[in-house]
């Protein structure tokens, strides 16, 4: 029996009932709990079997993270949306979970942050101080998870949602994680390929990697927040082998960004790597190397980067030339170089070339643009304006003898007229001889069909008509092809 506003549950040993509904989703429904604000019930599905979910569950409330709320101003910060109690029917029979109450409205995805433009746009934060944090609370919250290990395992942007208000980080779907219990591991099918580790592209995931994946895709996912939404797969391939893809790219290795150039791949030119520490920079080389068990644990993650959030530390700087960036001390402002970058690319774009007109052929279209062009009168100056200076007074006109330049200038504007006026009149004129000799031909064709007095006359006849049609044909071509072609290089 699917659950329903109102009808009467047992969360542990207390009486309450379900409120409205909050969302739908594959697995379960959320729902409002009149009698605890705080909280809400997630019920699944009667399809998803929920029996299969209730040692998941019971694993879950075991070994809890260490991932307390967070309360500033006045505000409650749930950071984990993990399972609270078990939620029976009226029966005892399992039917799902409570946890924390999450303000989703407060909250936005972390995928949004990465590209400055659609940021500044919902109005979130573009700062590298505020990236930095939000990449050190992302650390610090899966640190607590690999505590007790349990691992997301499908880590990227758009699965994180953070406080607009905090930049705490807010996990959501938790029973979706791969859970340790108690002997036994429960793990995440799920995954995605952009954001999986390179051992793992030809090869499945195996329980005893999980954590690694994990270090791989938190890896990639800070990587994303220093660097301007930048995947630390993409950039300039040198050759054709290198594989298009992203996944391709993580299982060929063709990580651009390190210390040492890749041979394969370049960066991208609107990078920020290079002024990056190099504290920060080595770590990522350790998660983008060819050692899986040299990734950085995401606690080591969380240390470095707290270090760089505290302003108090003064690693990071406000830049001189615009004060809405920020940079690292020591190494020039990413992103004025960026702006540079792109603004110089942008001057040095061409204007796209004209198009000629869809309806006519292209030759045909430059005679007639070239005979309107030299048709249409030459605009006169304008006149001087009362008061203007001038280099003779205004009552004395201003002559001067023709030059042998403006002479040649005019007789070549008279000669293209001329050029032009034919070109017009040959236009008309082939139409009509073209027109009088297909009516002449089928005149002849006619007669001789009619004067056909023996076989052999017959013959003669149709050899004929084979000539005059290769000729007509011949006289087609001149006349489409190479007669416009001569046209338009006079």
């Amino acid at each position: 029996m699917s659950p329903v506003t109102g009808q009467t549950i047992l969360i542990g040993s207390r009486r309450s009932r379900l409120g409205n509904l909050i969302k739908s989703g594959g697995a379960g429904s959320v729902y409002l709990l009149p009698d605890d604000p705080n909280a809400v019930a997630k019920i699944y599905h009667a399809r998803v079997d929920p029996p299969s979910y209730t040692d998941r569950i019971e694993a879950m409330l075991d070994l809890r993270p260490h991932l307390p709320d967070q309360i500033e101003g006045g505000k409650r910060y749930v950071q984990i949306a993990w399972p609270d109690a078990v939620v029976r029917d009226e029966r005892g029979k399992f039917a799902g979970f409570t946890m924390p109450a999450l303000d989703v409205d407060s909250t936005s995805e972390l995928e949004q942050v990465l590209q400055e433009r659609q940021a500044r746009a919902a109005g979130l934060p573009v700062g590298l101080g505020h990236k930095i944090t939000l990449a050190a609370n992302l650390a610090a919250v899966l640190a607590a998870l690999h505590q007790q290990h349990h691992c997301v395992v499908d880590l990227k942007p758009v699965n994180l949602r953070f406080y607009r208000a905090s930049l705490y980080i807010a996990l959501l779907d938790c029973d979706g994680f791969s859970i340790q219990g108690r002997g036994r591991r429960y793990s995440a099918p799920q995954y995605t390929p952009d954001y999986l580790a390179p051992e793992y592209q030809a090869h499945k995931l195996d329980e005893a990697g999980e954590e690694t994946q994990d270090r791989f895709a938190l890896a990639v996912v800070i990587f994303q927040l220093l660097n301007f939404g930048i995947h630390p797969y993409s950039g300039k391939p040198s050759s054709d082998r290198v594989p298009t893809d992203i996944p391709g790219r993580i299982r060929e290795r063709c990580y651009a960004y390190g210390l040492r150039a890749n041979r394969v791949m370049a960066p991208s030119p609107v990078s920020a790597h290079a002024s990056m520490p190099q504290e920060l920079r080595g770590l990522f080389d350790r998660a983008f190397g060819d050692t899986p068990s040299a990734r950085p644990p995401s606690s080591e993650w969380r240390d470095a980067l707290r270090a760089y959030a505290q302003p108090s530390s003064g690693r990071l700087v406000v830049c001189a030339r615009n004060r809405e960036h920020q940079h690292y001390a020591g190494q020039p402002c990413a992103s004025c170089i960026r702006l540079d970058l792109l603004s110089k690319t942008a001057r040095k774009a061409k204007p796209r070339p004209a198009t000629q007109p869809q309806d006519m052929p292209r030759a045909w279209a430059t005679v007639m643009r070239t005979t309107v062009q030299a048709t249409q009168p030459r605009p006169q100056p304008a006149p001087r304006r009362f008061g203007a200076r001038t280099s003779l007074p205004p009552s004395v006109p201003q002559q001067q003898m023709p030059s042998a330049a403006s002479t040649a200038r005019g007789y070549r504007i008279q000669t293209s007229r001329l050029v032009a006026t034919a070109r017009a009149a040959m236009i008309l004129v082939v139409p009509l001889v073209f027109a009088a000799l297909s009516y002449l031909l089928q005149g002849y064709y006619a007669s001789l069909r009619s004067t056909a007095t023996s076989p052999l006359d017959g013959w003669m006849n149709q050899i004929l008509l084979t000539l005059m049609g290769i000729g007509f044909v011949v006289f087609c071509y001149v006349f489409l092809v190479v007669l416009p072609r001569m046209i338009k290089n006079r």
